[in-house]
């Protein structure tokens, strides 16, 4: 028999005997099967990591028989010696090396059941983190529940309780932190217009809460979601310094008391003033800034002044459509526009002192050149003060518009080309545009 042959003959005995050792492994599987049967998941773990064991034998029988041959192909094929010429020496070295295979095999056992410990680890403390996020949705879903239920308490002393714990979950409950306000905004929404003074104190706790968390002293916990204060009535309403990231809806309210301020505002998502009436005394958005664009449609500015100097006018536009303006001072001064336009149409001017002074362009993009416009606007009985600064020559433009009984003061803050961009202006009641900063269009 060649040797060739019997080493063949060797290697189909070593693969003989792993079958037979698996093959006792199923039968010793198949002896505690009652146990298994009682307990699930002990009969799965176990079959996977035998599967697993098996799997990672093969594998390293297939390296290591790769690698022989390998090596083999590389010396060249050489002839291995006889049977007969074998020594002590040889016999040991030979089981040197079984003894090796026995342990390299062992190890590929160890590595098996070690990783699949690792494996049954890392899915228990899966599990345990799912149970964990589930028990604490549900205690979450529990306190929003117990909540809603008080903020519907006949007790004015139970709603306040519901607004601080409502307050409390959507600090606690990132994910559900837009329905706790929208539950808060929702019952301002429904409150009438006559309230008791119980009633009140609720309300501006709502405020309140709303303010703490939209403002620095709150970091803006709440500023990226979205509020909707629909249909709702302010009165004496603070906002100043607060960042409305999200959109903010104030479609259809109503601003009353002394004082509505909005200063230093900023709105970088977009404001909603659809049918809004500002009848506060006073009504300030002083430095307010704009960033995602504003649209003031059907609104009434019916209080005594209206500030809104310094506004910073971003990307997005900001328009007054069908707007009406009824109060003794509109102050638009000291606008910069970079590089958003600010836009008035269909908009009604009445008995006021208008300040659109040192309306300003601090940068803009080469193709994009920001505008103030105002078209197809009333203008009656006004002192008009419209002075830009720092700005382009087709910045201000004047389309369609009618004024009647206005006084128009424009300085030129050292500037000598033409500002106002004409269309079919018309004057009337002894009305006069100085023609030195007319240009009409279309061009003459």
């Amino acid at each position: 028999m060649s040797d060739w042959l019997r080493y063949a003959l060797v290697a189909v005995a070593v693969l003989a005997g792993v079958a037979v050792l698996a093959r006792r492994r199923s039968v010793r599987t198949a002896l505690v099967d009652t146990v298994d049967r009682l307990v699930p998941s002990l009969s799965r773990r176990r079959g996977r990591i035998a599967l697993s064991v098996v799997a990672w034998l093969i594998i390293g029988l297939a390296v290591a028989a790769v690698t022989f041959g390998g090596l083999l192909w590389f010396l060249g094929w050489p002839r291995l010696p006889s049977t007969a010429s074998f020594g002590v020496d040889q016999f040991l070295d030979l089981m040197k090396i079984a003894l090796s295979v026995v342990a390299g095999f062992g190890g590929v056992v160890l590595l098996a059941v070690n990783y699949r410990k690792q494996r049954v680890t890392e899915d228990e403390h899966r599990l345990a983190v799912e149970k964990d996020e589930r028990e604490t949705v549900q205690r979450f879903n529990e306190r929003l529940g117990k909540a809603a239920e008080q903020l519907a308490h006949e007790s004015p002393a139970v709603r306040l309780t519901a607004v601080y714990s409502l307050a409390g979950l959507a600090d606690d409950w990132v994910d559900k932190r837009q329905v706790c306000v929208d539950v808060l905004c929702g019952y301002l929404r429904l409150s009438p217009d006559e309230v008791s003074t119980e009633e009140t104190e609720v309300q501006q706790a709502i405020l309140r809460t709303f303010r703490d968390r939209l403002g620095r002293r709150g970091a803006w916990r709440w500023h990226e979601l979205t509020f909707d204060f629909t249909g709702v009535r302010f009165l004496n309403a603070d906002f100043s310094h607060l960042e409305f990231a999200g959109s903010a809806v104030f479609d259809g309210a109503r601003f009353t008391g002394e004082l509505t301020t909005f200063d230093w505002a900023a709105f970088t998502g977009k404001l909603s003033c659809h049918g809004t009436v500002f009848e506060s005394e006073r009504s300030t958005f002083t430095f307010a800034r704009f960033d995602a664009g504003a649209e003031f449609v059907g609104t009434e500015f019916k209080g005594r002044e209206l500030d809104c100097s310094g506004w910073r006018v971003g990307r997005g536009p900001i328009d007054f459509y069908r707007c009406r303006f009824l109060g003794e001072l509109v102050d638009f001064s000291g606008m910069a526009l970079r590089p958003g336009d600010v836009r008035f149409g269909k908009t009604e001017f009445t008995d006021a002192r208008l300040d659109f002074d040192s309306v300003e362009e601090p940068w803009s993009e080469k193709d994009r050149r920001p505008r103030l416009v105002f078209e197809d606007v009333r203008v009656t009985r006004c002192r008009w003060a419209i002075t830009p600064y720092k700005a382009h020559e087709r910045m201000i433009w004047l389309i369609d518009c009618v004024l009647d009984s206005v006084d128009l003061a424009i300085d030129e803050h050292g500037l000598t080309r033409p500002r106002l961009n004409v269309h079919n202006l018309e004057l009337r009641g002894g009305t006069t545009v100085p023609e030195a900063y007319v240009r009409r269009w279309p061009s003459e």
